[in-house]
């Protein structure tokens, strides 16, 4: 099946077009996804759409859509809604200074959102890239896909953990305090973006580098060693 006119490569895509495409993807995952899948991305092509930006810096718009996209189709995980916000303002500045120093613009080189790796056997419609079929009939509340960066499970949002444990048995170290990741000890706040394996370090040593299962400085919650 030629795919060319529907959907053209992502490094391609401008500002001009990238509504119809982000369109007919949404068309076709639903025919094969789940609803709360749908439902995500749904929000998530709206909020691509109407953010500040699309006009100014249609690239960092470009390169979060990359990324939200890759991340899903990799690891089957949608952020929490503070957790997203806070790696939209890392993309659009990892953006700005990759324009300002004549890159290409997305921080890391380009890539696909999706995996390279084929899986061994046939696929139809209705499965996805590992050969499992997409669930259906949940509804568009369902939290399914979701991490939470304090246990350490998904399903829920880090704002409504209620755990007194880690997915691992022991006691959380941390917890959210108005909309952010707090050690329980000493109130200090966690980086959330170091824990989910990227940080440009642009903040003050008041945020804390550490685990946000643990309080290790060792590691990060989505490193091999946690």
């Amino acid at each position: 099946m030629d795919t060319s006119n529907g959907f053209p490569p992502k490094a391609s895509l401008t500002a001009d077009v990238f509504y119809e495409v982000t369109s007919n993807f949404l068309l076709l995952l639903a025919l094969i996804a789940d609803d709360v899948t749908v439902q995500c991305f749904t929000e998530h092509h709206q909020f691509c759409m109407t953010c500040d930006t699309f006009t100014s810096n249609f690239q960092a718009v470009l390169n979060f859509d990359i990324k939200t996209r890759r991340r899903f189709f990799n690891n089957h995980v949608f952020l929490d809604h503070v957790t997203y916000k806070e790696h939209w303002t890392e993309v659009k500045i990892d953006s700005c200074m990759d324009h300002d120093r004549g890159g290409p613009g997305n921080g890391e080189g380009w890539y696909n959102p999706y995996s390279p790796q084929k899986p061994n056997g046939p696929t139809g419609a209705g499965s996805s890239g590992d050969g499992k079929p997409f669930r259906r009939g949940k509804g568009v509340n369902s939290t399914d896909h979701l991490l939470c960066v304090i246990c350490g499970r998904n399903g829920h949002k880090l704002t409504g953990c209620m755990h007194t444990q880690t997915i691992k048995g022991s006691p959380p170290v941390s917890m959210c305090h108005e909309g952010k990741i707090v050690l329980k000890a000493t109130k200090e706040i966690v980086c959330i973006s170091y824990n989910l394996g990227k940080c440009p370090v642009r903040h003050g040593p008041e945020i804390l580098h550490v685990c946000s299962q643990y309080g290790s400085k060792s590691h990060a919650i989505a490193s091999k060693s946690c």
